[in-house]
């Protein structure tokens, strides 16, 4: 029976490991629990709208949510996503020149250990700029004859080993280009046909490349290699930069693209290339307002996706200045919040209030006198006027607001968990006073005279009843407080209150079938065995009622929790549509 009882306790304590507020929210965290403040601005606004930004994410961190930093961020998306193409100056690649003809210089005269440092220094900054000394033919082969050098300073001092890695290692920097026949000696020469005839006959990876919009240039590690759609393009296993230009004068991005063996796909979004920017930290960057207007929540989601698929709120600007925060996370009530305007510092109080009405699924626009609430997204005036009201909608998609789920408000989550904490520590401790006044009545069965065993036996009940009857209306009082809102009884709900039927029914069959205890009470042996089994029964009648109500509080929170419908208007390239949205 105690076994029972502590199954039943065990059931309780699993709401908290159900989808509460608290884990609830976490798992609308994304993989990596974080959440990302993108600025989204038209030209030169970044700057003020980065001040805000940091403001905001101040505010995400005070919630207790973990935040990208934004230099982290965007050095993460560099890794995962993109990265600007290398800036190299002419006075760069003045130097790197002059240290390759340095380094043929000390080869001649068999000074090899000068000749590898100026190599290196050489080598430096072809590993690091390759994508750019690599565009043009004659200083792509110039790259890979530098690169050779290195591969006859190991030949000539015996390093075969190293040679040959080195030679593959050129290889892959500089594919498809043929090197300088005169400028290299004959075993560099047939090393490095040995390395490619290797090469090839190792098994490759096959590369397509596709991009939006299509026609655009390939270059991989800075080579040309076609127009998009690229399809088919054998390459050795290993590590790449590629980049897709749709435009000649401008750079396109690098993307880091690990070759394995077999079929590689990849597709570049070269509109988003064009408006994201890491230096110096993660944002956007639109030149014309309409297309920040139609692509800003679409293009801050993609950026998100990179960063471990984190939640984003998207900082930006309305048309008439005021600033604008927009929540798109999964999991949570998309909305928008307006807080005075987006050149002006915001207050912290402000970003709190703002944050916590996102959080809850509200849409509010506090930059006004009077804060007034406004449908999730989207404004009844916009979706009728269909202005650039196409700016809620992410870039080729329609924006569905329905019944959607999101967590309580923080202070009733507090309140809640602290509740919950008081109802479990209270089970606990009648649990524990329950197992107490078992053994007391053990060792008043074993002396039925001793009056002072059969007193401490009777005591022990006041704190088993007291503390399962503070547990049970603790844990049940916190339920409407620490359960998140849900459109319908979740089958969890279901679950817990089915396991809480069975906690009450299992007290109601312990109350009918109780052992009678002889009244009025006598000492002898077999009385006092009769009541103390009543007594432990009374008890665990206490603990399963007590452990019920909460369970049994779960899918009646759900089915009784007030309904109110708010419109929701949601707008399109094509009309719009008007919803009703459960507000909880």
């Amino acid at each position: 029976m105690r076994g029972s009882l502590v199954g039943g306790f065990i059931l309780l304590c699993a709401i908290a490991g159900s989808p509460s507020p608290a884990s609830a929210q976490q798992a609308n965290e994304g993989g990596a629990g974080l959440w990302v403040v993108i600025p989204a601005a038209v030209g030169d606004q970044g700057r003020a709208l980065e001040r805000n930004a940091e403001v905001i994410r101040e505010a995400l961190t005070d919630r207790g949510l973990r935040v990208w930093p934004p230099n982290r961020a965007a050095e993460r998306f560099e890794v995962l996503g993109s990265a600007p193409a290398p800036e190299v100056s002419q006075s760069d690649i003045d130097r790197w020149v002059e240290r390759s003809r340095a380094a043929v210089r000390y080869l001649a005269r068999a000074d090899y250990k000068a000749a590898r440092r100026e190599l290196k220094a050489a080598q430096h900054l072809a590993d690091r700029a390759a994508e750019e000394l690599n565009r043009e033919a004659a200083r792509a082969q110039q790259v890979l004859d530098t690169c050779l050098f290195m591969v006859r300073a190991y030949v000539e001092t015996g390093s075969g080993a190293e040679a040959r890695r080195q030679a593959r290692e050129c290889r892959r920097l500089v594919p498809r280009v043929e090197p300088t026949a005169f400028r290299h000696t004959p075993e560099v020469r047939d090393l490095l046909s040995e390395v490619d005839r290797e090469m090839a006959s190792e098994a490759p990876g096959s590369l397509t490349v596709l991009s939006s919009p299509t026609d655009c240039l390939v270059r991989i590690n800075g080579v040309e290699f076609g127009q998009t759609p690229m399809r088919d393009i054998e390459l050795p296993v290993g590590n790449y930069r590629l980049q897709v230009e749709c435009d000649r004068e401008q750079r396109g991005r690098i993307h880091r693209v690990a070759v394995e063996s077999g079929q590689n796909r990849i597709t570049i979004d070269v509109d988003l290339d064009r408006v994201v920017r890491t230096r110096p930290d993660l944002h956007l960057e639109y030149s014309a307002r309409q297309a920040w207007a139609e692509d800003r929540i679409g293009d801050a989601r993609q950026l998100a996706a990179a960063l471990d698929d984190a939640n984003r709120l998207v900082v930006s600007e309305r048309d008439d200045g005021v600033l604008r925060i927009d929540l798109d996370a999964a999991g949570l009530v998309p909305a928008t919040v307006w807080l005075g305007q987006a050149g002006e510092a915001v207050a912290p109080e402000e970003a709190r209030r703002g944050v916590d009405a996102l959080l809850e699924g509200r849409s509010v626009d506090f930059s006004t006198a009077h804060p007034t609430a406004q449908p999730s997204w989207f404004t009844a005036e916009q979706a009728r006027s269909g202005s650039p009201a196409d700016e809620h909608v992410p870039r080729g998609q329609r924006t569905d607001v329905g019944a959607t789920e999101g967590p309580r408000p923080r202070g009733q989550r507090i309140a809640g968990w602290s509740l919950l904490a008081v109802g479990a520590a209270s089970m606990g401790a009648s649990l524990g006073w329950h197992i107490r006044r078992g053994t007391l009545g053990d060792r008043f069965v074993d002396a039925p005279a001793d009056l002072a065993a059969g007193q401490d036996w009777q005591d022990a009940r006041i704190p088993v009843w007291t503390l399962a009857a503070v547990g049970g209306a603790s844990a049940t009082a916190a339920m409407p407080l620490l359960l998140p809102n849900k459109p319908r009884t979740p089958w969890w709900g279901w679950t817990l209150g089915a396991g809480g039927l069975g906690l009450g029914a299992y007290g109601v069959y312990q109350a009918v079938t109780m052992t009678r205890c002889p009244k009025p009470f006598v000492t002898d042996g077999v009385a006092v065995s009769q009541c103390v089994d009543r007594g432990q029964e009374a008890g665990r009648v206490a603990l399963s009622i007590a452990g019920a109500a909460p369970l049994l509080t779960v899918p009646l929170v759900y089915l009784f929790r007030p309904l109110r419908l708010d419109p929701a208007v949601s707008a399109g390239r094509h009309g719009a549509l008007l919803e009703l949205r459960r507000v909880f």
